[in-house]
């Protein structure tokens, strides 16, 4: 994992073993909701605040099928609270 670390917003890329274990990539409702995929492969985007603010808003309403919410054991950013 490679944590990207900004003034205003930070990141982790990580691999697809990476997602699949500490992001429970493949496990319907237990998944993150803070992972996304693109050219660099899978992001941790829960420090994003630009993203993270939106996902927040999606999960509250629950119109989203991820649920978790990271900080968890392996997650780059562990010891979060909401």
């Amino acid at each position: 994992m490679e944590k990207i670390v900004g003034e205003w917003t930070s990141s982790a890329v990580m691999t697809d073993e990476e997602a699949k274990k500490i992001c429970r990539f493949g496990q319907g409702p237990e998944c993150c909701a803070f992972l996304t995929v693109g050219p660099k492969g899978f992001v941790c985007e829960r420090m994003n605040y630009a993203i993270s603010f939106t996902i927040f808003d999606r999960l509250e309403k629950g119109t989203m099928k991820a649920k978790g919410e990271g900080g968890w054991e392996g997650c780059a950013w562990e010891d979060i609270s909401r």
